[in-house]
């Protein structure tokens, strides 16, 4: 018979069992340490984060965790309940989801959204079996940056540069700049896939995805510019795991300039940024419907991870 378990509140002291049930789930590879930094931001910008642990005989057998997540769909928390795979089918998982429940709705929050790898049918039934239905689908990729070869791409430079587009950054940049800049995110985040019909993000929120407040890299934040300054698209990476790959959050052009060839050479200024950082591996995720940045990604060598399916429930 197994032993029986509890459900409690997560304390820091538990991050380091944390990330060795999660990291399989959710394949990455991320430390106690940086789970601990991620919560101490979440905190400090005053939005929901629970978290819970299952235990049995003082070992974590599963774990919780009911939060905010920005590129949700308005009015959805997001929710995660993760078990350690030989405590399945035990009972700890429905036990962890309704503890969610009840927070959730204490919190007044009656929709949740969570993600699945695709893979990971068992997972999917688990959540189909408690009422998650499919919303939309996003491919992880990954590119090897040390073994990166831009010498293919040179013709994608030379186009852009024949039109006058240089690269800049927002190092050393005046406040003036850099609040134009975030305000340039926040116009082009509404035009992808993953946001589009979402309210604006407000600039505090673009701030926190770009870890301006927390693990500041201005040179990671480019800017392309036409000839007379105009400008013209943008890319933007931040540090993840630790410090040991560079995520690209966005690549976007001006819908005034869509079919120049842009996205490419951007992109491309990026994993230069990256690879003179040291930094050997980058990282992205795109939604299923983004055809165009998934081109991109192909052209320059990004190899597939295990994609997510992002599932919502409703509450009654």
């Amino acid at each position: 018979m197994s032993a029986s378990f509890s459900v409690r509140p997560f304390t820091p002291a538990d991050a380091p069992a944390w990330v060795a049930i999660s990291n399989p789930v959710m394949g990455r590879q991320t430390t106690a340490g940086a789970l601990l930094a991620e919560d101490h931001e979440r905190n400090a910008a005053q939005q929901v984060n629970r978290r819970w642990v299952a235990e049995a005989e003082g070992q974590a057998v599963g774990i919780a965790h009911l939060f905010f997540f920005a590129f949700n769909s308005p009015g959805f928390l997001s929710a995660h309940v993760m078990v350690a795979p030989e405590r399945r089918g035990q009972g700890v998982g429905r036990a962890l989801w309704q503890t969610v429940q009840a927070e959730a709705g204490r919190l007044g929050a009656s929709n949740l959204s969570t993600g699945v790898a695709d893979t990971d049918e068992d997972s999917l039934a688990w959540a189909a079996r408690r009422g998650f239905v499919q919303h939309l689908h996003r491919f992880a990729s990954s590119l090897n940056l040390t073994a990166f070869d831009e010498s293919p791409f040179q013709a994608d430079s030379q186009r852009a540069a024949a039109q006058g587009v240089t690269f800049t950054d927002m190092a050393g940049a005046d406040e003036t700049t850099l609040d134009r800049y975030l305000n340039f995110v926040a116009d082009r985040l509404t035009e992808t896939p993953d946001l589009a019909g979402h309210p604006r993000w407000p600039l505090a929120q673009v701030r926190e995805i770009l870890r301006l407040d927390s693990d500041p890299r201005p040179d990671w934040l480019v800017l392309a510019r036409g000839p007379n300054g105009e400008w013209l698209g943008l890319t933007a990476m931040v540090l993840v795991f630790g410090g040991q790959a560079a995520y690209n959050e966005l690549t976007a052009v001006h819908p005034s300039v869509r079919g120049r060839g842009l996205a490419l050479p951007l992109k491309l200024e990026a994993i230069r940024r990256a690879r003179a950082a040291g930094i050997s591996t980058m990282r992205t995720n795109n939604h299923s419907q983004n055809a165009p940045m998934l081109a991109v990604n192909r052209r320059l060598g990004f190899v597939a991870l295990p994609g997510q399916f992002q599932l919502h429930w409703r509450g009654v």
